[in-house]
């Protein structure tokens, strides 16, 4: 559950919380060698984008072997969100359970494998 803003900051309307998926993908993140004072060094942050669109600015242990596109696990303690990563077998648990039924696994196995051959081909040098 997100901390919920009261109104939205584009419309006039109140909003309601909701609860979000329990994992994302990295789509930036940095490692700060002299971090702000009340952080320890090195502060490593991640932006994870969640199921759905809803991005957050996550803590995490470390960033080494991290790449844009990794799926990381997103919890919150006291309001502060954190970012670890996650394992082979974390992964597939997560993706049988996302997929559903025998039919949509299929279906999200070939999206999953275009997703990443479009991105890849979106890295190659032209």
């Amino acid at each position: 559950m997100a901390p919920p803003a009261r109104w939205c900051p584009r419309h006039p309307v109140e909003t309601t919380p909701m609860t979000v998926a329990g994992a994302g993908e990295i789509v930036s993140f940095t490692t700060l060698h002299s971090p702000p004072t009340g952080f320890r060094s090195p502060l490593h942050i991640a932006l994870v984008e969640l199921e759905g669109g809803a991005r957050f600015v996550c803590h995490g242990a470390e960033t080494r072997g991290l790449k844009i596109g990794s799926t990381v696990a997103v919890e919150a303690v006291d309001d502060v969100y954190y970012f670890s990563h996650l394992g082979a077998l974390d992964r597939a648990r997560l993706f049988w359970r996302r997929a559903g039924h025998a039919g949509d696994r299929v279906n999200a196995i070939a999206r999953s494998l275009v997703k990443r051959a479009r991105k890849g081909s979106s890295r190659a040098p032209s």
